[in-house]
């Protein structure tokens, strides 16, 4: 495929990754395009997305996709080699899993400890294996945290019982990973999906004391490895 996508995001997005992750595993070649939170949602309806999430994005024959699990089923179609979603059942119920439950809970989580405590946070969100969370600068990263909660409608008792749900999370990850799901010998649509939402709950240094002893932290660091 000639040409270059283009690919909008906003920064320290999980799902954002996700979607690069995906272009960068197909060898297509993007630019990214990031935003700010909050304005994303008009600007990407502005560049002809019909929706209001990241990623979004348009390739060089006018084809577009939103969302990373639209994008996975696109990029194959795109580019076929190698292949994002096999033939298996077990993977797309994971990636579902991974985007509508894994996905959320990372989000609240890193949100609840940005709005609480930055110092919570591995370089106060100023830089991890995503970059820096949302925004450069910290005193309007903790504003914008606050504007993501109120946009996600996330509630006190729901942050409260995100804290308890750490190991059920992680437990989840790595029996899929003993069932040969993921972090097998060929990278699939939910190892990209599930290991961006791992690589943000990796900023909390709660989670991160749980999470780099597991076989899941493998997948972490396979798909997004920590720059040093």
């Amino acid at each position: 495929m000639s040409g270059e996508a283009t690919l909008y995001a906003i920064p320290g997005s999980h799902a954002a990754s996700t979607g690069e992750l995906m272009l960068a595993h197909k060898g297509i070649p993007y630019k990214r395009v990031d935003f700010q939170p909050g304005v994303h949602r008009v600007l990407v309806r502005l560049r002809g997305f019909s929706g209001d999430r990241v990623p979004a994005v348009r390739f060089a024959d006018g084809r577009r996709a939103q969302g990373t699990r639209p994008l996975a089923r696109v990029l194959d179609e795109v580019q076929p080699e190698p292949p994002l979603v096999p033939a298996d059942p077990r993977v797309e119920a994971a990636e579902a899993w991974g985007d509508h439950v894994l996905q959320q809970w990372a989000r609240r989580m890193v949100v609840e400890a940005g709005t609480r405590d930055p110092d919570a946070l591995h370089e106060r969100g100023n830089a991890g294996r995503l970059g820096y969370l949302l925004t450069p600068g910290e005193r309007r990263r903790r504003y914008t945290a606050r504007g993501v909660r109120l946009a996600f409608r996330m509630s006190s008792a729901q942050l409260r019982e995100d804290q308890t749900r750490v190991a059920e999370m992680l437990d989840h990850v790595d029996a899929l990973i003993a069932e040969g799901v993921l972090d097998g010998e060929r990278l699939n649509c939910a190892d990209f999906q599930i290991a961006a939402s791992l690589a943000l709950v990796d900023y909390r240094f709660d989670v991160r004391e749980q999470l780099r002893s597991r076989p899941a932290a493998h997948l972490m660091d396979r798909v997004l490895p920590e720059q040093r």
